[in-house]
């Protein structure tokens, strides 16, 4: 920098000696074609010549800072242009983020949703820092970027978890407020040829029992659970008679299914879980290949169209009027 201001002062020491250098030379041109036109010129006229060369030489002089500082202020007026145009486009762009954010805070108090809550995430958010491991950071950006998208797709009418769900199951049922009617397909809570190492004995299965039980208990949810026998004889299985005492323990109203009874023409056969009428959790398992094996869950998808919610309330109803308590 210090190099810059030492050449621009040099500069600026030239053109000074150039502009005298020029108002001199037209001052002794004038005065020398002053004296060739009067060579007789007494002391009077050569006082006038002198005068009126100096005179020019320093209008000269003048001409020329003026039009230095006239081409200064035209191109100060262009870079202040072009500063506050730089200014406005960030005060703008500022004040468009900002609106954008009064308008979609303004979105959030109109709707049902919690401001609060949204609030924290969005300040905790924020708490993590590029600066952090790459790694902690990437996986925070991926889980903001996982949330909006499972929020949009519940928006539009279903979303889809890619495998077996951990969380939604256990959430919606803690956020039931009326009642939970529930399908259990042998072949989905079953763990393969016995209800011993199946669903219900998982973390996940002892989990969501007690999520019902509080229900029940806490909140007087009404659970309703129908399991259908797609399988020979796993009503007459000591295991999964446990399972049911287990149910029925945790205020659940039991019961049972034989697949064959069910007019597969009126509905067709999924396991879903219905949410206080307004939300089904459906699971998608794969074909098994083997008698008796234990299938694998391929997705979960969480369906709220009113259309499909109506059907699976239709179907359940259909299948508990079929089927039988369990008995003692």
């Amino acid at each position: 920098m210090s190099r810059d201001i030492v050449g621009s002062s040099g500069a600026s020491h030239v053109r000074i000696a150039r502009r005298i250098l020029v108002s001199l030379a037209i001052g002794a041109t004038t005065y020398g074609l002053t004296s060739l036109a009067d060579a007789t010129s007494s002391n009077d006229a050569a006082l006038t010549a002198l005068t009126l060369s100096v005179f020019l030489g320093g209008a000269v002089l003048v001409v020329q800072f003026l039009m230095e500082i006239d081409g200064r202020l035209r191109g100060l007026e262009v870079r202040q242009a072009a500063h506050e145009s730089r200014v406005e486009g960030v005060v703008q762009g500022a004040f468009a983020q900002i609106n954008e954010a009064a308008r979609l805070f303004g979105l959030l108090e109109e709707t049902a949703a919690r401001s609060d809550a949204v609030t924290q995430m969005v300040r905790h958010a924020i708490l993590i820092k590029p600066s952090q491991p790459g790694v902690v950071y990437d996986f925070a950006q991926s889980e903001i970027g996982r949330t909006s998208s499972f929020l949009k797709a519940l928006a539009a009418g279903e979303a889809t978890y890619e495998g077996e769900d951990r969380d939604w199951l256990i959430g919606l049922t803690d956020c039931t407020r009326s009642h939970i009617d529930a399908t259990s397909f042998a072949t989905v809570d079953a763990g393969g040829e016995s209800f011993s190492d199946g669903f219900w004995h998982t973390p996940l299965g002892r989990r969501y029992l007690k999520a019902q039980s509080d229900a029940v208990h806490d909140r007087g949810v009404t659970v309703r659970r129908i399991f259908i026998f797609d399988k020979p004889d796993f009503d007459a299985d000591s295991d999964f008679r446990d399972i049911c005492a287990m149910q029925v323990a945790a205020g659940v109203d039991v019961r049972v299914l034989e697949h064959n009874r069910i007019n597969q023409s009126l509905m067709d056969l999924r396991d879903f879980i219905l949410f206080d009428g307004g939300v089904s959790y459906e699971t998608v398992v794969s074909a098994s290949q083997r008698a008796f094996a234990s299938p694998s869950i391929l997705n979960t998808k969480l369906v709220l169209d009113i259309g499909q919610i109506r059907k699976r309330v239709a179907d359940f109803e259909y299948l508990w009027s079929l089927g039988e308590p369990i008995s003692g």
